[in-house]
């Protein structure tokens, strides 16, 4: 199964990052994620789910998040239902008045040998940019928020 992954050093209390990232209403002011709806539960509960609507290589797609497990404010795990199945694995630790936040992402990608080769061309960095780019925008957004 493919994946991406990332880190990164937040300037912001842990408790605070981990209630921003888990609040499906704030996701799309970091990340780039087009709309949010269908948000079902309490934002970083166990059973929590959401629909999210974005784009990759010009094509929208829809993906369902729900919560799997939670160990807050330290670590939060997301099954990935729709056209791109998966798990999102969010890791966070205090670091020197701050949170580091490690994101692993293992994805599935549809049809078969030319969605591998796809993957292989293009997908994989696609994937890890857009995450790359919602990292650097949760850093933004938390750190904005302690001004």
């Amino acid at each position: 199964m493919p994946s991406v992954e990332t880190s990164i050093k937040i300037h912001t209390p842990v408790e605070k990052v981990f209630d921003t990232m888990v609040d499906p209403e704030s996701i799309p002011k970091f990340a780039p994620i087009r709309r949010v709806s269908n948000i079902k539960g309490k934002p970083g509960e166990k059973g929590n789910s959401a629909d999210y609507e974005y784009r990759l290589l010009g094509i929208k797609l829809k993906q369902t998040m729900t919560v799997l497990e939670v160990h807050r404010p330290h670590s939060i795990v997301y099954e990935m239902s729709g056209g791109i199945p998966g798990k999102w694995v969010y890791t966070l630790q205090p670091h020197e008045r701050g949170t580091i936040v490690w994101t692993r992402v293992d994805y599935s990608v549809p049809a078969g040998v030319i969605g591998r080769i796809a993957n292989w061309l293009f997908i994989n960095r696609m994937n890890q940019n857009n995450l790359e780019i919602g990292q650097a925008g949760l850093k933004r957004f938390c750190e904005s928020l302690m001004e």
